[in-house]
């Protein structure tokens, strides 16, 4: 029979009688109910935080696929392309480039919203410097050699040997190298569409650039007037710079009127304004005791993160905000005269109009944010507890031959009943672990769902 003991060598041998074998057999089989059922709450905690993940991510619009998710990344990109028929009071509705494009994380329809309201300054092709005694002339031909957009950086590290493609091709699924790892495989699926939506914002913002200067240059040909109507005429090239003034942010000349912060009033063009923004979901920055052992993130209650308010970047003071006043003797543009027949007019009573924007106000979403961050924690810190108590079930009571079950009972004989109650005392305590975890996931979705009832 080999190694295995046969039972006629385990009652020679162990010296067991039968009524002692009945009684492990059956210590046995109550260890083993006890760890499946508990082990079933751990399989029905880990499925309910998938279920409820699945839920709170679909609320409200299904869950949208990829190729979705990459069509409105390329729409906002289209946004950000400026476009010089699409002015206000001589500025445009997509920033000049001073930031790259993966900073700007503001909503697009928002800012350009508020721009055409005129409750926010355009932004403005920019000067790196200006000197008051210039004349008219001479800051005519400055303005004339500015470019719409600055220069890309074409060569980005990150996207070197990246292939892209024919981009004028939706799909590139061809690209991915397919022996990769599933995960292998949608990482590069990711960084190629990022190399591809980078050539096609430089090739977006190339086309608008020439269309661009096509149209300055037929103006020159015919100096008598300006033919394209959203082309600025002379008198509003001097009117913009010539009362400009320099943003503290970017240290660039920027035409005015400028936004002013609402609590120290300071300038600062729309460009700077709209990088600032709520810090990361984090939790609480308490003072550390060196003498106590740091707790993990993943221990701490998910509840307690926040994202505290951004902070003016003058005087620190939180929930920062800006004032703006729009120019009412330069209304041009989108609901106002056309550029080219620009006159400028003297207002003798004027109205003030003071609009206020916060840097929530771009970027509505940060409390969803901030709830996926929670919701995320809480599922990985569910995850853990219930694998944990797992792995304590597997670790001693789970065997894979019956030498090691006959183990087992043998030492529970001969222990005389000490090691059946130190298992039913831990698999009791596993047992209130598991429930007090769902009692506790239970309260927090009620509490969630009682918040969400209240909004609404």
């Amino acid at each position: 029979m080999g190694n295995v003991p046969t039972k006629l060598d385990q009652e020679s041998n162990g010296g067991r009688s039968v009524n002692s074998d009945t009684s492990a057999n059956v210590t046995g089989e109550e260890v083993r109910a006890r760890g499946k059922r508990t082990t079933s709450l751990v399989g029905s905690i880990l499925s309910n935080n998938r279920v409820r993940s699945e839920s709170n991510a679909g609320k409200g619009s299904r869950k949208k696929s990829t190729r979705e998710k990459e069509e409105q990344k390329e729409d906002n990109a289209r946004k950000l392309v400026i476009r010089f028929d699409e002015t206000v009071d001589g500025g445009y509705l997509a920033p000049h480039g001073c930031y790259s494009l993966e900073k700007v994380d503001y909503d697009v329809d928002i800012v350009r919203k508020l721009i055409i309201d005129r409750k926010l300054a355009p932004f403005y092709i920019p000067l790196q410097d200006f000197d008051e005694s210039w004349t008219k002339e001479e800051v005519t031909k400055i303005v004339d050699g500015l470019p719409l957009h600055a220069p890309f950086n074409e060569h980005v590290e990150e996207y070197e040997d990246v292939p892209v493609g024919n981009l004028k091709d939706p799909f590139f699924d061809h690209l991915v190298d397919k022996s990769l790892s599933k995960k292998e495989q949608r990482k590069m699926h990711a960084l190629i569409f990022k190399a591809r939506l980078h050539r096609k914002r430089i090739q977006w913002q190339e086309s608008e650039n020439n269309a661009y200067l096509e149209q300055k240059y037929d103006d020159r040909r015919d100096q008598s007037t300006t033919t394209h109507k959203f082309l600025p005429n002379d008198e509003l090239k001097y009117e913009l710079y010539k009362n400009g003034a320099e943003c503290p942010i970017c240290f660039l000349y920027i035409p005015g009127p400028l936004n002013y912060s609402k609590c120290c009033q300071q300038p600062i063009c729309t460009e700077c304004f709209v990088q600032i923004k709520r810090a990361d979901p984090h939790f609480p920055h308490d003072e550390v005791d060196p003498t106590k052992p740091q707790a993990d993130d993943s221990e701490k209650d998910p509840n307690l993160l926040i994202s505290e308010p951004s902070s003016c970047p003058y005087c620190a003071t939180p929930n920062f905000s800006v004032t703006y006043t729009p120019p009412e003797e330069r209304k041009v543009g989108i609901n106002g005269q056309h550029p080219n027949s620009f006159i400028p007019v003297t207002i003798t009573e004027r109205e003030i109009k003071n609009y206020t924007v916060t840097s929530d106000d771009i970027r509505p979403d940060w409390e969803s944010k901030l709830n996926k961050e929670r919701a995320r924690l809480a599922r990985r810190s569910a995850n853990a507890t219930a694998i944990h108590v797992s792995n304590r079930l597997i670790g001693p009571h789970r065997t894979a031959t019956t030498g090691s079950d006959d183990s087992q009972s043998e030492s529970t004989s001969r222990a005389g009943g000490r090691s059946t109650g130190i298992t039913d005392n831990a698999l009791d305590e596993l047992e209130r672990q598991m429930v007090n975890e769902a009692i506790r996931l239970s309260l927090q979705d009620e509490k969630r769902k009682r918040k969400e009832s209240k909004k609404n």
